[in-house]
């Protein structure tokens, strides 16, 4: 039945229509890049805990909270694609602009900051409508795919010159060729980066931008568009909403998550392949085995299922893991205004801070506790973040209520 034209759109979803545990999981995921971040950017240890948190956040953080923020921005818009059908509504014009403007924060976080991942993620949101209402064996069919879509890239050019007859030789020449021209982009673009004018800093990030996104790294559908479609297919599934419903399935993929990680961190880096294998099947060898089917990253399975399960056992959980909640309910907001302060912190044409490893984590914890307490601060007086109110406001082609209205009983 449709619903009546009476009806607000565009009102804010109430608590009892939230999965609080996509809240927890993103402030989770928020404070893990908090970590990484600060671990990057800090001066190289000389021992001691220093080198042992490094070696720490390299194990069990690097590309893992990133994986799991990826993925739960798959299932925020798979979330507002089935709202927004359930309905009835005709929401693809919303869409695009929810999509675009998300764009417009990449933009701004890439050019002025220096952090690649919501540009990214607008570009992917696209084929993500496109796919929405495939059955699941096509969805997991294509993400299969996807996950391998840099082998069979990299296998198609290596089977496309062993059929034309290029050398073995050549073609890995060619191959060590486009490595030195990507690492003499970026070598501009960091010496850029690192001087004191930051008028140069942007214009060369600006620069930076058409070259990144033409790498096969970004138009392959490897990375977002995967973790993407994995987000689809748990909020499909069910295990957002309802994780004591599947407890068999998160458990294996826990299982899975540590798995892949244990091997392609001790494992598979020391198989060596035979030097007489054919060349082809070398190179998928080495671009599957190594690196897209069994990596490290998927350990944010086992993070993300943690989490559910504590959360099926006593949901009470949801309560005590609230600071994070709270963050996660403004991930944007508290997105942009991380990466700004870390580059702001780092950077010569700003404050140029030194941070020792040592103290990178007491960094970290500490900005995410005043993260916490703002994001507190600020929903107990408004119902969205700023820069969720303006995504929402771009979205809907008007400007939103902000403010919290107070019930009778002052709730």
């Amino acid at each position: 039945m449709a619903i009546p034209e009476t009806v607000d759109r565009s009102a804010p979803v109430q608590s009892p229509e939230r999965i609080a545990v996509l809240d927890v999981l993103r402030g989770i995921a928020l404070l893990g890049m908090f970590l990484v971040h600060f671990n990057t950017y800090s001066t190289q240890p000389r021992g001691g805990f220093g080198q042992i948190y490094r070696r720490t956040v390299e194990l069990l953080f690097e590309g893992r909270f990133y994986t799991m923020f990826a993925i739960l921005f798959g299932v925020g818009f798979a979330v507002q694609l089935r709202r927004a059908e359930a309905r009835g509504d005709k929401y693809i014009a919303r869409y695009v602009r929810r999509l675009l403007a998300l764009a417009a924060f990449g933009f701004i976080a890439e050019a002025f900051f220096g952090f690649h991942v919501l540009l990214g993620y607008a570009i992917w949101g696209f084929p993500l409508w496109l796919v929405r209402r495939w059955s699941t064996k096509a969805l997991v069919i294509t993400l299969l795919l996807c996950a391998t879509s840099t082998s069979i890239y990299w296998v198609s050019r290596a089977t496309y010159s062993r059929a034309v007859g290029t050398p073995v030789e050549q073609f890995a020449a060619d191959r060590r060729a486009d490595g030195e021209r990507a690492q003499a982009v970026q070598r501009a673009r960091r010496d850029a980066v690192r001087s004191t004018d930051y008028r140069r800093a942007v214009v060369a990030r600006i620069r930076h931008i058409p070259w990144y996104y033409s790498q096969p790294f970004s138009f392959l559908p490897q990375g977002d568009f995967t973790l993407f479609l994995i987000g689809l297919l748990g909020l499909r599934y069910g295990v957002f909403e309802d994780p004591g419903r599947h407890r068999r399935l998160i458990t294996g993929m826990m299982i899975f998550g540590a798995a892949s990680w244990a091997l392609a961190e001790w494992v598979l880096p020391n198989v060596a392949v035979p030097p007489t294998w054919y060349w082809v099947i070398r190179t998928w060898w080495q671009f599957t085995g190594s690196g897209f089917l069994l990596t490290g990253q998927w350990l944010a399975f086992t993070y993300i299922g943690a989490i559910l399960l504590l959360v099926a056992h006593n949901p009470a959980w949801l309560r005590r893991l609230g600071a994070f909640g709270v963050t996660g309910r403004m991930a944007l907001t508290n997105y942009m205004l991380q990466i700004m302060i870390i580059d702001l912190s780092i950077r010569n044409y700003a404050f140029g801070l030194h941070i020792s490893t040592a103290y990178a984590p007491l960094a970290a914890l500490a900005l995410f506790a005043v993260d916490v307490a703002l994001s507190r601060w600020w929903l107990s007086r408004y119902q969205y973040g700023p820069l969720e109110w303006l995504w929402r406001s771009a979205t809907y082609a008007r400007w939103q209520p902000m403010r919290r209205v107070r019930t009778v009983d002052g709730s």
